[in-house]
């Protein structure tokens, strides 16, 4: 049996249930968050509940629990889901709106998921990912919004087969992907937008450990400059980093997995490995 966290208690997901009314099923106005577990234990805990405070900040919403709090019904979700590794999914809405607009902000729609955590293909990390691009800025770009529309579209074609992820451009800019943030180097320099995206907490963890070995820039990237890249990947929550071999069938660096990207995926994995020591 799944338990979750519903609106102040935790139940089984079979006696959950959203209003019909809620705004964030009328109007998709809510905002998210995901997590996940290395060894079963929530993995940058306090930087996913950080970004879930301001996203729900931005859209005149309160998460009504604390950090504290949080995290305490994540370990009791944790043990009692029984899971070898999980996703951990916070949403949160406005709650009912009778006329679909109009809602109580002291009264949300708060909850919690558990959900096993499916590790991508090892050919993913191993050989790279191809990516198509779509002219798209997400409207509030700096919110993790329940607006993921042009994402699902795209895993979800009426026909043909959908690709590893979406590169969003706009202006002739590249901005982020539909699930992860972008990197790629130019030269020895590692570049990554800054503007009009989602800061990742996969991101800034890389950033961290890259400016360990590279030089780094966060700046505006044209996609007339991606093509002429070195190599490129992607980072995000349930990917880790994932090397980028192709964008709309041009290839990036050869079309082979980079040195440079080689050694921030080791980076990352040595850096999981010591957190996982350190919390065991």
């Amino acid at each position: 049996m799944a338990y979750c966290y519903f609106n102040g208690k935790i139940m089984p997901e079979s006696e959950a249930g959203v209003s019909i009314r809620d705004v964030g099923v009328l109007r998709g106005y809510g905002v998210f968050d995901l997590l996940r577990t290395y060894g079963g234990r929530p993995f940058l805990f306090d930087e996913h509940f950080g970004r879930l405070v301001r996203s729900a900040a931005a859209l005149g919403l309160e998460v009504p629990v604390s950090r504290q709090q949080a995290f305490t019904i994540v370990k009791k979700l944790l043990l009692k889901n029984k899971l070898p590794e999980s996703t951990v999914r916070f949403v949160l809405t406005g709650g009912k709106a009778a006329d679909s607009v109009h809602f109580n902000r002291a009264t949300p729609t708060f909850f919690i998921l558990i959900s096993p955590f499916y590790e991508l293909p090892a050919s993913a990390h191993a050989k790279g990912a191809a990516l198509e691009t779509r002219e798209h800025k997400r409207e509030f770009p700096e919110v993790k919004s329940l607006n993921y529309l042009t994402a699902v579209k795209a895993n979800n074609p009426l026909k043909g087969k959908a690709p590893f992820e979406i590169l969003y451009t706009w202006q002739g800019r590249v901005l982020e992907a539909a699930t992860s943030n972008f990197f790629m180097f130019s030269g020895d320099t590692l570049v990554t937008p800054a503007r009009d995206v989602l800061i990742g907490t996969t991101r800034n963890l890389v950033i961290k450990l890259a400016k360990k070995e590279f030089k780094l820039k966060e700046r505006d990237v044209s996609v007339r400059e991606l093509f002429a890249g070195t190599e490129a990947f992607l980072t995000a929550t349930n990917k880790d980093i994932v090397p980028v071999v192709s964008v709309n069938g041009k290839k990036i660096g050869g079309g082979k997995v980079g040195e440079r990207t080689k050694r921030l995926m080791n980076a990352f994995c040595y850096f999981v490995d010591a957190w996982r020591a350190d919390t065991a």
